[in-house]
C-alpha cells in the first residue's frame, strides 16, 4: 500500500534531523513556516528554523533521535493537519512522547510542504490563556 506523501516526508524530516542534514531538512518547510522551538518560543521562517535545528542537534549533543509512534493525517483540499505520537530522545535524554501537531500545505506543484511544525501540541496552551 501507498503511503502519504505527507507520511513520507515526515519520515525524511525525522531522518534529516537525526542525520544533522539541515539542507535536506529546510526543503521541508514552506517560507514562511512557524517551528514551536518550546513553548513560548518560535522561529519563524527558514532561516530561523535552520538555526533552531542547528543549536538542537547541539543541546542534544549531536544525538537527537525522532520518530513517530502514530499518526493521523486529515486533509481538505491544499492544507492537511498531521496529529502525531512523536518520540524524541538522545544522550542523556530519555524517550518521550509528545503529541504533536502539523500543519502542511500543497505547493503549486503539487508537493506537501510543512508551514507549522509544532511537536508540543497542546503543550504549548499557556493556563493564563
Amino acid at each position: 500500500m501507498n503511503q502519504h506523501p505527507i507520511r513520507l516526508q515526515i519520515e525524511k524530516a525525522d531522518k534529516a534531523i537525526v542525520d544533522e542534514d539541515f539542507d535536506v531538512l529546510i526543503d521541508i518547510y514552506t517560507d514562511d513556516a512557524v517551528l514551536v522551538i518550546e513553548p513560548g518560543r518560535n522561529a519563524v521562517g527558514k532561516s530561523e528554523i535552520r538555526k533552531a535545528f542547528e543549536a538542537i542537534a547541539v543541546y542534544f549533543k549531536n544525538g537527537l533521535q525522532v520518530e513517530q509512534n502514530g499518526m493521523e493525517i486529515l486533509e481538505s483540499g491544499d492544507t492537511a493537519l498531521v496529529l502525531a505520537n512523536t518520540v524524541i530522545s538522545g544522550p542523556g535524554f530519555p524517550a518521550a512522547e509528545r503529541k504533536a501537531t502539523y500543519v502542511f500545505n500543497k505547493s503549486h506543484g503539487g508537493v506537501w510542504l510543512c508551514s507549522i511544525d509544532n511537536s508540543y501540541g497542546h503543550g504549548i496552551i499557556s493556563k493564563n490563556a
